[in-house]
This record gives C-alpha cells, sequence and structure tokens, in this order.
C-alpha cells in the first residue's frame, strides 16, 4: 500500500492535503555547532518556529511540508519532530547532500565513502530513521535530495563526465539515484539559477540521475523557475521530469518578488497550456529559522516571506492569467500527493 513517510510516522497519501515541497524548518552552516552564540535547546526552538508552521496550516491549510535541509546545513530530527507535533502540520525530512560549492554542502567523511555505501546509507536514513549526533532517532525521511551548481556569482566549472557537475557532487548524485532505486523515494534537487542563462542545469542533473536508474517522473528539478525560460522548461517536462515552483514572493536575484512573481506566473501558464500542469509544484524555500553567518547580518529574503503569499497574493495573480482554483488544488495537492507516496 502506497504511503507519505513524515517524521511521525507515516500516512496514506490522502491525508497529505495542501503540500509545500521545499521549505527549511532550521537552516544553518557546517560548524556552528561549536560556536558559543550558538547554543539552544529544541523546546525553545521549537516553541519559536511551531506557530508559523501552525499558522499555515490554521490560516491556510497547508497540511504538508517538506523540509529540504541535508544535515550538513542543520537537519535536526528531533526539532522537526516537535514542530510537527506543536503545529499539527506533517513534516517530511530529507537525506542528502547541498552542492560542494564554497566550503559548503559534502562533508569529508562522506567524500571518502565508496557510492554503495553512501546509497545504503541514505536508504536507511528511509527505512530505519536519522542518525543524529552518534545516535540512531526514530524519525524516518521521506524525500531524497541531490544538488549541483556554482555559486549565484560564479558559473559551476566543467567537471565529471562534460557536466557542470564536480567529482564528489557526481558521486553522492549517483548515490541518491541508487538510493531511489532501493527505495522508491522522490527525489527533490537544487540548481543554481543563474546557471539557466548559460545552459540547462536541469538536463545535466537529470541526465546523470538517469545514467544510475532513477525513474524521472519521480525527479522534482528546483529553483528553475527564478530566471524561467519556457524552452528549457519544457525540455525537462519533456523528459518526464517535473518542476518546482520556488522562491514565490522571494525576490532572489532580482529587484522585487512582484517582477519575478510575473515572470514566474508566465512560466507556469505556458507550461500548463502545453499540458504539463501534473508535473507541477510549488513552494516558497522559505527559512523558518536561520542560524546567521556573523552578529548584525541582516535577514534573508527567504526568512520573511509571509507563510500565506502564495495563497494572498500568487493565486490571484495566476487566476487573473487563467489559471483558477482548480488548477491551484492539482498543483499543491494532487501533484505532491502522487510525487511522495511510494
Amino acid at each position: 500500500m502506497a504511503k507519505i513517510r513524515t517524521v511521525l510516522g507515516d500516512i496514506a497519501p490522502d491525508q497529505a492535503g495542501v503540500t509545500l515541497t521545499h521549505e527549511h524548518i532550521r537552516y544553518a552552516y557546517n560548524g556552528f555547532q561549536n560556536d558559543h552564540r550558538q547554543i539552544w535547546n529544541v523546546d525553545s526552538l521549537a516553541s519559536q518556529i511551531a506557530p508559523a508552521v501552525k499558522s499555515g496550516r490554521d490560516d491556510f491549510g497547508i497540511t504538508t511540508m517538506v523540509d529540504m535541509t541535508p544535515p550538513e546545513i542543520g537537519r535536526h530530527p528531533e526539532l522537526l519532530a516537535e514542530v510537527s507535533r506543536r503545529s499539527n502540520t506533517h513534516i517530511i525530512a530529507t537525506a542528502g547532500f547541498f552542492p560542494q560549492v564554497d566550503g559548503m554542502g559534502i562533508p569529508y567523511h562522506w567524500r571518502r565513502m565508496p557510492i554503495d555505501y553512501i546509497a545504503e546509507e541514505l536508504a536507511r536514513d528511509i527505512t530505519e530513521g536519522m542518525v543524529y549526533d552518534g545516535k540512531l532517532t526514530p524519525y524516518k525521511v521521506g524525500m531524497l535530495k541531490a544538488a549541483s551548481g556554482g555559486l549565484s556569482t560564479k558559473q559551476a566549472e566543467l567537471g565529471v563526465g562534460g557536466r557542470h557537475i564536480g567529482f564528489y557532487e557526481d558521486r553522492v548524485i549517483r548515490a541518491v539515484a541508487r538510493a531511489q532505486k532501493l527505495t522508491g523515494v522522490t527525489i527533490n534537487t537544487h540548481t543554481q539559477p543563474m546557471e539557466y542563462k548559460q545552459r540547462n542545469p536541469g538536463i545535466e542533473l537529470l541526465d546523470l540521475l538517469e545514467e544510475e536508474g532513477a525513474d524521472p517522473s519521480r525527479i522534482i528539478i528546483g529553483h528553475a523557475f527564478v530566471h524561467p525560460n519556457l524552452d528549457q522548461l519544457l525540455a525537462i517536462c519533456e523528459r518526464g521530469a517535473c518542476l518546482q515552483i520556488d522562491h514565490i514572493g522571494i525576490p532572489w536575484q532580482h529587484d522585487s518578488a512582484d517582477e519575478l512573481d510575473e515572470l514566474i506566473a508566465d512560466a507556469v501558464c505556458g507550461l500548463a497550456d502545453k499540458g504539463y500542469i501534473d508535473r507541477l509544484v510549488f513552494s516558497y524555500d522559505r527559512f523558518f529559522s536561520y542560524v546567521h553567518g556573523a552578529p548584525g547580518e541582516p535577514d534573508l529574503l527567504n526568512e520573511n516571506v509571509p507563510v500565506g503569499y502564495i495563497f494572498e497574493s500568487f493565486a490571484p495573480r495566476l487566476e487573473k492569467k487563467g489559471f483558477g482554483k482548480a488548477e491551484l488544488h492539482k498543483v499543491l495537492v494532487e501533484n505532491p500527493r502522487r510525487l511522495l507516496a511510494f
């Protein structure tokens, strides 16, 4: 029987409801664990985060969120579980890695491991539970993450196999594909938006995942709508993969949310007109808690988007273009329900 795996246990697909497929309950850079200014406890942090998540459920019907935070950038199993309990919201955790960019991403331990070893450990996150601080927790994963790309100011260099994917990224992406074959869980992805101005990094990532036997119908390409190019988006859909419309209300690499929202809305309607509405999911990429890199660092755009922005601002924009309530239900309920079930 198909199920969706949340941190508090499996649910039936029809229990998922409105689902955001790429959020971050807590986002932190590796190394914060040894910072005197970053001492915290689950109870107090959950009490800060849960009200915003609960507001999403109570006020806008957001029943399920996928937390796309891998371990090296702050995934904390008990915090995810406690926020889920306090907000009455289903939270789905992720196994995988951020790209090896500017010292972030794949930790040295994992760079040393064989691909099959990594794949088996990712699968164990799904089947047995996440490990934290040397201990096995009862909280399991329901999504896999594959990631590629350079910095927003720098294109990724040409790497393994003629792709703009580095040596260690290539290995862990292959491991993610193999973990999917072991478990059947969907793969969600990070690509660098600026790179779509030069080529189609979503296709490069798909090529590598499929080379290892991943199912394209269970792959979501993320961040491809920050600089939307309809031909590139159609090429991804034609390969059988899905697209995540994220950064709604977050003007990443743009001057304003209004500017980006209009570009995204046109692309969404263009894809729907071409018959690809069943390949779309929506999200913010919101940081509900973010560990700042230095004292006085300003809030990021990801921290400030209102949890109801999709419903209060973006949906009316879409509706003016002919993308109404039935279409919104498709991308917020039906499509994620299908992708999360395994």
